[in-house]
């Protein structure tokens, strides 16, 4: 049964963020994929639902002007790697008025595609936080992972933060691209309310497989 008490939320967890050759590649990010795969297997078994960001940009996108280009909707980079998809996927599109499912019994995650740092910039993603209450608690935690602390993580543990959600941030699970940079962010996100948790201690969380399967 999926959980009442813990949401996943998976940030840009992409190919060209994660792998080396990647155009924005993160030195190490591929050391926290075993993580990612753990989580995101129990979103297959159907113990934990899955809400995940990815970068879907142009060719001539704005973010550009300051980044490198990466993450071009269409290229092998953009795509997510494979250790974080479940086998029910729905995408929500940065545009108002897209397509949801009949009901979240149908997919195991949804994806949110942006174009900038702040995955709130999708129109959608507000939405869903409401549609989430049809099976999650009120007070449900946001378990938060993913690339990079500093920058896209940060904007989404910031934007639960600030609409009153619980969030806590699977330090394990989590690449920064400046060691210190990420320290400073993570000490300010517990100040404004999260807590650090490990991939142990979220999956500890969870219904056993067990229970989730029969």
């Amino acid at each position: 049964m999926v959980s009442r008490d813990v949401i996943f939320w998976d940030v840009d967890t992409q190919r060209d963020f994660m792998l080396p050759g990647g155009k924005l590649y993160g030195s190490g990010a591929e050391k926290i994929i075993p993580n990612l795969r753990r989580l995101t297997d129990r979103a297959r078994e159907g113990a934990v639902f899955l809400v995940s960001s990815a970068c879907a940009h142009t060719p001539d996108d704005e973010e550009f002007r300051h980044w490198p280009p990466h993450c071009v909707k269409g290229t092998p980079g953009q795509q997510k790697i494979p250790e974080t998809l479940t086998g029910q996927v729905w995408v929500l599109p940065n545009r108002p008025n897209a397509d949801w499912p009949m009901s979240f019994g149908e997919v195991q995650q949804v994806v949110l595609e942006k174009q900038d740092l702040d995955v709130f910039s999708n129109p959608n993603t507000d939405e869903l936080l409401e549609r989430l209450a049809s099976f999650a608690k009120k007070d449900a935690e946001f378990a938060v992972f993913g690339v990079f602390i500093e920058y896209c993580v940060e904007r989404a543990a910031k934007g639960l933060l600030d609409r009153g959600r619980r969030v806590a941030l699977v330090t394990d699970a989590i690449q920064t691209l400046d060691r210190a940079k990420g320290k400073q962010t993570l000490d300010e996100l517990v100040g404004r309310g999260a807590r650090l948790v490990t991939t142990d201690q979220v999956l500890a969380q969870l219904s056993p497989i067990s229970s989730v399967m029969r």
